[in-house]
């Protein structure tokens, strides 16, 4: 795109349309993505059981999108180190390591703000 472009609200629906596309990819195709979605769903079925704040649902839809963005992005490195070569490379091997890092990372700290949230909730069950 040139910096003279005009906008166009077909190619912005477009756009869309290819980040739509990239979700239903990295969902079908991507196992830890299923999974981080299986327990985003659990997280917002909890949230809506417990009835939880509404500075605790932002907490939990900020961890929610920043872990399946950042599987998203891995899966995007992987895609593309892949396309590179499937011969084994220090460097791609590092790339990759550093990106499942990075979901691991966002995951434990969602996990930490689950806890911290959730477990309030789940112990009044039993008080």
């Amino acid at each position: 795109m040139t910096k003279y472009e005009r906008f166009s609200w077909k190619k912005r629906c477009k756009a869309f349309s290819y980040a739509w596309k990239g979700i239903k990819t990295l969902i079908k195709e991507e196992h830890n993505a299923r999974i981080h979605l299986a327990a985003a769903v659990m997280a917002i079925l909890a949230a809506i059981i417990f009835g939880i704040t509404p500075g605790e649902w932002c907490l939990v839809l900020i961890c929610v999108g920043m872990v399946i963005s950042a599987e998203a992005l891995n899966s995007a490195v992987e895609a593309l180190a892949d396309r590179i070569t499937r011969e084994y490379d220090p460097y791609i091997g590092k790339a990759k390591d550093f990106g499942a890092a990075a979901v691991t990372t966002l995951a434990l700290v969602a996990l930490a703000v689950g806890i911290i949230v959730f477990l309030p909730y789940i112990l009044s069950l039993f008080s």
